[in-house]
C-alpha cells in the first residue's frame, strides 16, 4: 500500500438526500486520504443532484483536512450517474491521478478503504478497482442474479460485485472513459455496470479489493426500477461487443460475499412488488414466452413463478439471445419481471443454508450462466440500441412515462 503520494487524489461522493450519513462518509474519506497520501493534494468532492434534506450543508459543515468541493445538479431527470460523471469530469479538470468513489449512504465506510482501492489502480495503464464485501443474504440481488452472471456470460469474467458502488480508477481510465457512449440510463443507477462492463469490454485491468462488511440502506424498495436501469446500461455496453465467444470464466478467489447477519425484507414491500410483477406477467405472458422459451416450463409458486438455480442461467441466455435479435427493450423489461421471481425463489432456496453454501450456490449459478450464454453464439448490432429510456413502467403501471435523453 502507498504510504505517501504525490499529485491529486479525489474521493468522490455521489449523493442525494443522504444528510444522515454523508458527514461520516466524508470523515472516513478524509482520514483515509491523510493516511494513504500525506504528501499529496487531497480533495473530497461531493456531487449532489437536488438534495432537499441538507446533505450539502451537512457536508460543508464537516471539518476536513482535505479540500472540500461541491458540484450540484438539478434533481429533475438526473440520478447517481449524473453525480459520478460530474465527479469524473471535475477530477480531470483538477488533473487528478486517481479517483475513489464512495456511496453516501454506507454506514460501514472505513478510512482503510481509500488506500486499498487507490493502491489497486496504481500504474500507467487504465485500471478500475471494484469492491468485494460481505452483504446481507437478502441484499445484492441485482449483483448476484443479473450483473454478475451476465458479465460472466458475455465477457467471461467473474466479478463478484460489479455494481458495489465503491470504486477506484486511475487517470488513464478517466481519460478513456470520457470517450465512451453514455446512454441515458448511465446517468441513473446504470452507471456502476457501465463502468465495469466497459472496462471488461476493452480488456482493462479490473481488480477486486476486499473491503469487509457493507452496511447501507436496503435497495429492495427499488427492485423494479433499479435493475431496469442496470440492465439498460449493461445491454448498451454488450451491444458494442462483437459476440460472446470468449474463453472460460477467468479464475477468481473463492466467493466470501454472504454476511452472517440477515434481515428479511419488509413483507409489505415484498407483497407490493409481487403484485406489480404478477400484473406485468399477466399482461405480457405471450411475449415473455416468445422471447424467453425457458419460461414456458416454469412451475408456479406462491409468489408467482418458481425459478430455481438451474433454471436461471437459461433464462439469462434467453435474454442475451433476445438482445442479439434486436429485442432490447422487451428483453430488458421482461427480464426484470422474471428476475423478481428468481429473487423470491432464491430466498426460499437458501433457507437453512450457511454463508459458504450460499456463496457456492451463487458461484454455480454464475458459471452455468457463462456456459449457457456462450453456447448460443450470439452476435450483436449496436444500431439496435434505443435512443431514449423510460423508467416509468417499473415505477408503477399507472405512471405516465418520463423520457430521459443523454444530455448534450
Amino acid at each position: 500500500m502507498w504510504t505517501s503520494g504525490t499529485g491529486t487524489t479525489v474521493v468522490g461522493i455521489p449523493a442525494r438526500d443522504e444528510a444522515s450519513t454523508v458527514a461520516a462518509v466524508a470523515r472516513a474519506a478524509d482520514a483515509g486520504l491523510s493516511r494513504a497520501f500525506p504528501g499529496g493534494a487531497n480533495v473530497v468532492l461531493l456531487a449532489d443532484n437536488g438534495s432537499t434534506d441538507g446533505t450539502v450543508e451537512r457536508f460543508l459543515d464537516t471539518d476536513l483536512r482535505a479540500r472540500q468541493v461541491v458540484v450540484r445538479s438539478s434533481g429533475i431527470g438526473t440520478g447517481k450517474g449524473t453525480n459520478v460523471f460530474a465527479i469524473a469530469d471535475r477530477a480531470l479538470e483538477l488533473d487528478a491521478e486517481r479517483v475513489v468513489l464512495l456511496d453516501a449512504d454506507v454506514r460501514s465506510t472505513e478510512p482503510e478503504w481509500i488506500g486499498r482501492l487507490a493502491d489497486a489502480v496504481d500504474g500507467p495503464e487504465p485500471a478500475i478497482a471494484v469492491p468485494v464485501y460481505r452483504r446481507d443474504r437478502y441484499e445484492a440481488n441485482t449483483t448476484n442474479h443479473l450483473a454478475g452472471p451476465l458479465l460472466a456470460g458475455v465477457f467471461g469474467a467473474r466479478v463478484q460485485q460489479p455494481i458495489g458502488g465503491e470504486f477506484a480508477v486511475n487517470r488513464a481510465f478517466l481519460e478513456r472513459a470520457a470517450t465512451w457512449h453514455r446512454p441515458a440510463s448511465s446517468y441513473l443507477y446504470g452507471v456502476d455496470v457501465w463502468l465495469t462492463g466497459n472496462a471488461l469490454r476493452e480488456g482493462m485491468r479490473v481488480v477486486e479489493v476486499p473491503l469487509g462488511r457493507k452496511l447501507h440502506n436496503s435497495p429492495f424498495p427499488k427492485i423494479l426500477r433499479l435493475p431496469q436501469q442496470v440492465l439498460d446500461s449493461l445491454f448498451h455496453v454488450v451491444l458494442r461487443t462483437s459476440g460472446t465467444a470468449v474463453p472460460d470464466v477467468r479464475a477468481a478467489a473463492v466467493r466470501e460475499a454472504v454476511d452472517g447477519a440477515a434481515v428479511p425484507q419488509d413483507p409489505a414491500v415484498v407483497a407490493s412488488v409481487t403484485s406489480s410483477v404478477a400484473a406485468y406477467l399477466a399482461a405480457h405472458r405471450a411475449d415473455v414466452h416468445r422471447l424467453f422459451p425457458t419460461a414456458r416450463l416454469l412451475a408456479p409458486a406462491p409468489w408467482g413463478l418458481r425459478i430455481a438455480t438451474d433454471d436461471w442461467p437459461h433464462l439469462l441466455a434467453d435474454a442475451v439471445q433476445a438482445l442479439g435479435d434486436g429485442e432490447f427493450e422487451a428483453a430488458r423489461d421482461h427480464l426484470v419481471a422474471l428476475y423478481v421471481n428468481r429473487v423470491l425463489t432464491f430466498w426460499d432456496e437458501i433457507e437453512g443454508l450457511d454463508g459458504s453454501e450460499i456463496d457456492a450456490l451463487l458461484d454455480r449459478q454464475t458459471a452455468r450462466t457463462a456456459h449457457a450464454v456462450r453456447r448460443r453464439g450470439v452476435t450483436f448490432d449496436p444500431t439496435c440500441a434505443p435512443t431514449g429510456f423510460s423508467t416509468a413502467h417499473w415505477d408503477g403501471h399507472d405512471v405516465d412515462p418520463v423520457r430521459h435523453s443523454v444530455p448534450a
